[in-house]
């Protein structure tokens, strides 16, 4: 990582969770809520976290939570919010639905950075939006994309200037699994020693 450059990460816990049937963050696997995972995660690479939620029950992490300032636009308006909140030059922004995701993946992620372009990992052909550095400098841009109702954050990723990383399947293909009903995140505690 450059050492100019600063970064915080923020991870989005304000989805509805229609398909887990609870705020999914707080869904318990292996006994702790699911966000605690990638907050370790996060922590063990020694980036400041912050949390963008529209529930005060985040607070029990004790980092600064954030509700969402644009409702209903999914990704592109928690990453709105973390740009409103930082003076960082880059956010990292990741989903609360991760759990595998290994320090080693953060590192590398870092490891890529710039001042001016979005840098995302590759899993299996596809760009992961949901884990990747975004430059504080494209919030003008991220808003113009919010305004005209254009909310696929891959557009905006493949639309700016980007580094994709390559691809990261063959060696960790699970890393990047996201959990998003019960029946996952039950498959997931059930191989949980093969995939840690």
């Amino acid at each position: 990582m450059k050492e100019n450059n600063t970064i915080e990460a923020f991870v989005l816990a304000g989805g509805k969770s229609t398909r887990m049937g609870t705020d999914k963050g707080l869904a318990l696997l292996r006994g702790k809520p699911m966000i605690s995972y990638i907050l370790a995660t996060l922590q063990k690479a020694e980036l400041p976290v912050r949390i963008v939620a529209n529930n005060n029950a985040y607070e029990v992490f004790g980092l600064k939570v954030y509700p969402d300032m644009v409702p209903g636009k999914g990704p592109m308006g928690g990453l709105f919010t973390a740009f409103e909140h930082t003076t960082a030059d880059m956010v990292l922004l990741a989903g609360c639905d991760m759990p595998l995701i290994p320090v080693e993946m953060v590192e590398r992620l870092l490891s890529d950075t710039g001042h001016d372009k979005i840098v995302a990992p590759v899993l299996l052909g596809q760009v992961n939006p949901l884990f990747a550095l975004y430059p504080r400098s494209l919030k003008q841009k991220l808003e113009e994309y919010i305004a005209s109702g254009r909310l696929k954050m891959t557009d905006f990723i493949l639309e700016n200037k980007h580094v994709l990383l390559p691809p990261v399947a063959e060696e960790k293909p699970w890393c990047f699994q996201n959990i998003n009903d019960l029946s996952q995140l039950r498959e997931v505690e059930e191989k949980w020693g093969d995939l840690s």
